[in-house]
């Protein structure tokens, strides 16, 4: 009887070691084809560089002097004759420019009463704006020196103006321009802030020595 017991064991532990074998064979070789995985490389692509915007130059802007009309202009007679009527004063303007914002009103810059002796002689002197269509005199500014005011141009808002001597007599082909250097201007658009400092830019400066040559030239000096 033991005999066949144990006879009968044999067959299934065989089958049992044989299962184990199978099972732990298949698993040894599902593992070995089982491939690691591969860390996934994204290229990131950089954003394209926007082309370059070309840079254009750019030349300052410069504003132009604007001089207006002169002793040689039609209309200068007429309209210096009555702001002297009106003022009661000498019109000392070289050039009567233009108002920016107005094309009908023109500068000018007068002289009045005295005081003191020479050397201190004082002049009282004022600018006006004069409108040529209606005939409206107004006075922006006024000062008692021992100079004269002559209104010169206009650069934008900027009246400018030559500090003369009351007693200046220059020679002939004289330039304001090239030969002088006492200037002011005064803000047309905020003219209670008085006279300020004012330099000829350099480019006026020169068209006064070209005018100043051909005015020699003609007149062989």
């Amino acid at each position: 009887m033991e005999q066949e017991n144990r006879n009968s064991i044999w067959p299934v532990t065989l089958a049992v070691v044989i299962t184990a074998i199978v099972v732990g064979g298949g698993m040894y070789w599902w593992q070995s084809t089982k491939t690691a995985p591969t860390a996934k490389i994204t290229n990131i692509q950089s954003a394209p560089t926007p082309a370059a915007t070309p840079v254009v130059e750019t030349k300052p802007v410069t504003a132009t002097i604007e001089q207006g009309n002169g002793y040689d202009s039609p209309q200068w007679e007429k309209f210096t004759s009555d702001v002297k009527t009106k003022s009661e004063e000498n019109v000392e303007s070289f050039y009567t420019p233009k108002s920016p914002s107005n094309k009908n009103v023109v500068f000018v810059s007068t002289s009045g009463s005295t005081t003191d002796e020479w050397p201190n002689l004082k002049s009282t002197n004022k600018i006006y704006s004069y409108n040529t269509q209606t005939g409206e005199l107004t006075k922006l500014y006024e000062e008692l020196e021992n100079r004269l005011l002559r209104t010169m141009g206009i650069e934008g808002t900027k009246l400018i103006v030559m500090y003369d001597g009351i007693d200046n007599s220059p020679g002939p082909c004289f330039s304001v321009w090239a030969d002088w250097d006492k200037f002011g201007y005064l803000d047309t658009a905020n003219p209670s802030s008085g006279l300020r400092p004012y330099t000829v830019p350099a480019y006026q400066v020169e068209k006064g020595k070209v005018e100043q040559k051909k005015c020699q030239a003609e007149n062989g000096l």
